[in-house]
């Protein structure tokens, strides 16, 4: 098995390192990405644009910054934009090359400035950058230094970066509608919405390195156990629109592989239900719709409270189960409990999400971590061999 683990490792830094400099071989991409850059903002207007903000420098090299297909650049990215500050882009061919492609296209929405002249910089920027050394370093205030070691411990002097949303959520401003959404009526009990696909979500490391029920275990499970009436399987628009036009006392459990929901509708979607049944990721429990339910205030039924830090609560913010029958018991619950009890979990789950996962919130205490030098464990949740940094 550990031979097997390094081996997928292996496997995926080999394929990161020809993505990050196939580039180089491909002259058109080149010039497309020099004409990109003579229609960007030069730091010789930076001052105009970003008035009186904050500005962040983000210098990389490593194209693990970019995660699975630019998400986590573009998160980091909008995590400071949110939190009011100017992004300024390093220029360099091998990092932002891809700028145009997947989610980190989503940059492109935003105001920001590309580097090409370091004596352009407002002394006292935030500096964010994944290099051992960074020229850029003399004249920042605060200089955050990306980390992307597994096996986070609580005692270790990094930062843990929340896990985000779904990126397309940001780029719609879903983000900025919550309120509206954690007052909008709950007319299902129990939801479960994302990819249901057998074989995609049953991976050994979720049931072998971090001993926990795979999404197809979860659902096989509750789809075999429940009665009839309160398991409502959703695989067509049809029966969505159906489910929307309903209340239903019961689990709905959604495939949006074949029921899809844009970016604009999925928080909405959502927030009609009481309870979200958070179900594991593909290689790593950690997944984007459980973020996204709290944000709304609809509780999550989870296994891995221990993920989150400071760590979810078992009837505080979260229903916590770890087993076959403890899941039936914890759906029986959620399914049985009176509205005051469940009133106060929606409270905590949605105060959770506004002190600890908001963008706003996250980029503050990030800043007030240590007086200059702070390192940024990017992916805390991520244990060796269980996924990749």
């Amino acid at each position: 098995m550990h031979g097997l683990s390094q081996l997928s490792t292996f496997g995926h830094q080999l394929d990161g390192t020809l993505q990050r400099y196939k580039a180089l071989v491909y002259p058109q991409r080149y010039w497309d990405y020099r004409r990109w850059l003579q229609q960007q903002v030069g730091t010789e207007q930076l001052h105009q644009l970003a008035h009186n903000q904050p500005v962040v420098v983000f210098d990389f090299r490593d194209s693990r910054i970019d995660g699975p297909q630019g998400r986590r650049f573009y998160s980091l990215f909008i995590y400071f934009v949110r939190a009011g500050f100017y992004p300024v882009l390093r220029n360099n061919y091998l990092v932002l090359g891809n700028i145009q492609e997947k989610h980190k296209r989503y940059c492109l929405q935003e105001n920001f400035s590309v580097l090409t002249h370091e004596r352009d910089l407002p002394a006292g920027y935030v500096l964010v950058t994944d290099k051992w050394y960074s020229n850029l370093a003399e004249r920042a205030g605060k200089i955050i230094h990306i980390n992307y070691q597994p096996d986070y411990n609580t005692n270790d002097s990094c930062f843990p970066m929340p896990f985000p949303l779904f990126p397309p959520l940001y780029a719609a401003k879903e983000d900025l509608r919550l309120a509206y959404y954690r007052e909008q009526d709950r007319q299902w009990k129990i939801f479960f919405g994302g990819d249901a696909e057998p074989g995609k979500y049953n991976k050994k490391s979720i049931r072998e390195i971090y001993a926990k029920l795979s999404r197809t275990q979860i659902l096989e499970r509750l789809s075999q156990r429940l009665p009839n009436d309160f398991f409502w399987r959703l695989n067509n628009p049809e029966q969505l629109k159906q489910a929307e036009q309903s209340s239903y006392p019961g689990l709905i459990a959604m495939n949006t592989r074949h029921c899809k929901v844009a970016s604009e509708e999925w928080l909405g979607t959502m927030a009609r239900a009481h309870f979200f049944l958070a179900c594991p990721g593909v290689r790593y429990p950690m997944s984007h719709n459980l973020i996204e339910a709290m944000a709304v205030g609809t509780i999550p039924i989870t296994q891995y409270p221990e993920l989150f830090f400071p760590a979810l609560e078992h009837g505080k913010n979260c229903l916590v189960f770890s087993s076959p029958d403890e899941l039936q018991i914890a759906v029986q619950q959620a399914m049985s409990m009176d509205n005051a009890q469940r009133a106060a979990m929606k409270q905590a789950a949605q105060t959770y999400y506004d002190q600890y996962l908001a963008p706003q919130a996250c980029i503050k205490r990030l800043l007030e971590h240590r007086p200059k030098h702070i390192s940024l464990r990017l992916l805390p949740f991520l244990k060796a061999g269980g996924g990749f940094a």
